[in-house]
């Protein structure tokens, strides 16, 4: 390799680094007003999802937007995912968890 190839090349690594770090640099948290503390606790989401839905356990919450509004998601043992106003405690929506073995073209590739 010449001299001009190793020049080029090592100006291109060195171009290659200052970009990289341009682009992964550290950016600062800007707050907004979407990241406002919600007023209902997570243990106060649970305990309202789990007062409405007596015998399950919570194994999975969130907190999410959901049409505009902070709700908390809590996803309960026997696949039902419970959504909680952030602000007020009402169950907003309830949703049933897939299950994917009843899809006919999946069930057979699924282990039981």
């Amino acid at each position: 390799m010449g001299i001009k190839q190793t020049i080029i090349a090592a100006c291109g690594v060195v171009a290659l680094i200052l970009v990289g770090g341009w682009f992964f640099r550290t950016r600062p948290v800007q707050a907004s007003p979407d990241n406002t503390a919600p007023a209902v606790t997570m243990v106060e989401a649970i305990e309202t999802v789990l007062a409405a839905n007596p015998g399950t356990a919570a194994i999975d919450v969130n907190l999410e937007h959901e049409n505009n509004n902070l709700v908390w998601e809590v996803e309960l043992n026997n696949d039902l995912e419970v959504y909680i106003d952030a602000n007020t405690k009402e169950i907003v929506k309830t949703e049933q968890g897939w299950n994917l073995t009843d899809v006919p073209l999946l069930a057979n590739w699924i282990p039981n």
